[in-house]
């Protein structure tokens, strides 16, 4: 059955602006999956995003949906999306606008986390979700409302190996009831057991098959170096008021030059534990760590440290692009030049005047590592950077860390999978345990 078509569509976002969508054209019949790939930037959350309905601006062509047709759209950014403080509420959110009574809903809102293993109490406050968590339970907030058409974009990326097996289960579970599913995904290979159409977006137009692009640049191996930029003592990381969330039973340190990853599902600690390096991780216990000889303490290590959160566009406040780079230059009072230089080495001059708001997710987050990289920080830490990034935008993150160590910092970065990175240790977090292995030198593929 037709739930959904577009037909010959075109669409951009000004007068003055590129074509993103030409003469594109797609048909979504129930029971269907389909998984949408292609550069970043090329406009996958955006097609999801005319699909859904919620794409305002004018376009060309022509788009048919069936009759009461209801879809859901799970979006990148989690923070973008929940809108209530606990986990019950923000699944009960839909079903409280359609008057769904009190006693049925409760077993509905249980059976929608269920769907996607999240397993966490009714009032489990969302702020103590991890990135991965919230997308699941964004999910659930959509498959509540039961949709003919479910819409995800980019999910591998925000969830562990565990989680994408849940989610290849709940996409066979839908397919099987006659929901249709689509997908944007710089990953397809993941969902090939579920999905049965592939398309790549380019230069505005949907064409079958994967879109793949090959890595061009790789990671050079650096071997440490005194001084000694991190340590720490064995520790039990805890919240105050709950229990341990990990534990090191060993102690840590990080040289100069050196590159670590930080392995672990979602919710096991890594954007906590990155957090507490850069001394702005509150609520928490005392933790025996040492940056720079100091406690780690926000605001004290100026030019010395960056961190990149996982959600790129709490750190991107200017107008551009290159404004954006240049605010860091000028902070610590370096030549305003070198933001032009290395937005073109990195090959994206052609972003310098947009506003970083308008990005795509990996853009955003390429922009706001570039904002930090430009500065030239001792010590670097990337929380799960690689969402959103195609194999081009890769090589671009990979020629940012080989000329940061080039010039003596060290880096760690956190991550669900392991990297095929020239590491230098890697750290696993393992059951509450943070376990390490000082010789990561295995050359593996993501994806």
């Amino acid at each position: 059955m037709r739930l959904l078509e577009l037909d010959g569509v075109n669409f951009n976002y000004g007068s003055l602006e590129p074509w993103i969508f030409r003469d594109l054209t797609l048909c979504i019949e129930s029971g269907s999956c389909h998984c949408i790939s292609g550069p970043t930037g090329s406009g996958k959350s955006t097609l999801l995003r005319l699909l859904s309905g919620l794409q305002s601006r004018p376009f060309e062509g022509g788009v048919y949906r069936r009759r009461g047709l209801l879809c859901g759209l799970v979006m990148q950014d989690p923070q973008v999306q929940l809108l209530r403080q606990t986990v019950g509420a923000e699944v009960a959110f839909a079903l409280e606008n359609t008057a769904v009574t009190r006693d049925d809903m409760i077993p509905r809102v249980q059976k929608a986390l269920r769907r996607v293993g999240l397993f966490v109490a009714l009032d489990s406050p969302i702020g103590n979700l991890s990135l991965g968590q919230k997308y699941r339970l964004m999910i659930a907030a959509q498959l509540v409302s039961e949709p003919a058409v479910l819409l995800l974009d980019e999910p591998w990326a925000q969830l562990d190996n565990s989680g994408v097996d849940e989610l290849l289960a709940v996409i066979r579970a839908l397919r099987a009831e006659g929901m249709a599913v689509v997908m944007s995904e710089h990953n397809p290979d993941a969902f090939k057991g579920v999905a049965d159409h592939f398309w790549q977006l380019q230069s505005g137009r949907l064409l079958p098959g994967q879109f793949d692009c090959d890595h061009h640049v790789t990671l050079t191996d650096f071997s440490p170096e005194m001084p000694t930029v991190f340590t720490t003592d064995p520790f039990e990381f805890r919240y105050q008021g709950s229990n341990t969330l990990f534990s090191s039973p060993q102690p840590l340190a990080v040289q100069r030059r050196e590159l670590v990853t930080l392995i672990g599902n979602n919710g096991s600690g890594k954007s906590s534990l990155l957090k507490a390096i850069a001394g702005i991780q509150s609520n928490v216990y005392p933790l025996p760590m040492k940056v720079f000889g100091q406690r780690p303490k926000a605001g004290v290590f100026g030019q010395q440290l960056g961190l990149l959160m996982q959600r790129p566009n709490r750190q991107l406040f200017e107008a551009t692009v290159e404004e954006e780079l240049s605010f860091s230059l000028r902070r610590f009072g370096l030549p305003i030049d070198m933001a032009s230089e290395l937005l073109e080495q990195l090959g994206l001059a052609a972003l310098a005047q947009r506003s970083p708001h308008t990005l795509s997710y990996g853009q955003q987050h390429l922009v706001a590592l570039a904002s930090l990289a430009c500065y030239r920080p001792s010590l670097l830490l990337l929380d799960d950077p690689l969402a959103g990034l195609d194999s081009a935008h890769l090589d671009k993150l990979w020629m940012m860390i080989n000329s940061l160590r080039k010039d003596g910092s060290s880096v760690i970065i956190s991550c669900h999978r392991s990297l095929p990175l020239a590491a230098t240790q890697e750290w696993q977090l393992v059951k509450g345990e943070l376990l390490v292995n000082n010789m990561c030198r295995e050359n593996r593929r993501v994806g």
